[in-house]
């Protein structure tokens, strides 16, 4: 049987790239991975937009929703501006949640603070340490799963899920008693010039 010469073998390499890119497979898209997703959610260090937040409460059978706007800072702060039912300002920051009226609330708000902006960056360094973390999909198109890693954590949150593309859309946490908070960001953009 006669060698294949480079021409040919050149050929077979170009046909076999191409059927790769034919069937949807990008040679890029097996890199995508929390590292990847970290340093794609960093790219933007300040960012604006609107929610909607429903949390439902298992044991009264109810809902509560609210909506506003929120803005983002990287490392420093996450300030939400609840616009419906009620208007009120809440600004959270690794050290402490802060209301409208510069209280801080709850005590030991500071964890619950710190754990959401963690979730807002990105930070699965952080959030390994109390957390298994399992990232789904590409970057078009992802979802992050974080199930609490110690039992005294696991008493509060069962899970909590993340998705998005360029930016987190959704995040939603569950407890065990069945309680869910689902947030939905979206309208979001990169803020320009001074920070809020």
């Amino acid at each position: 049987m006669p060698q294949p010469t480079p021409a040919h073998r050149a050929r077979r390499l170009l046909s076999l790239l191409l059927a790769c890119l034919c069937l949807g497979a990008p040679l890029g898209a097996y890199a995508f991975d929390l590292a990847s997703l970290q340093q794609r959610l960093a790219a933007t260090p300040s960012l604006a937009g609107k929610f909607t937040q429903q949390r439902r409460l298992a044991d009264l059978g109810t809902s509560l929703d609210s909506s506003g706007r929120f803005s983002f800072v990287r490392g420093q702060r996450v300030v939400w501006q609840l616009e419906r039912p009620v208007e009120e300002r809440i600004e959270l920051t690794p050290e402490a949640i802060v209301n409208g009226s510069g209280d801080r609330t709850p005590p030991g708000g500071e964890q619950v603070a710190r754990l959401f902006l963690q979730l807002l960056e990105g930070d699965w360094q952080a959030l390994a340490s109390r957390f298994e973390i399992a990232l789904a999909g590409d970057a078009e198109a992802w979802q992050v799963t974080l199930t609490p890693k110690a039992a005294a954590l696991r008493e509060r949150i069962s899970s909590i899920a993340l998705d998005g593309g360029r930016y987190i859309d959704h995040l939603t946490l569950r407890t065990p008693g069945g309680d869910t908070l689902a947030v939905r960001l979206y309208d979001q953009h990169p803020l320009t010039g001074e920070a809020p």
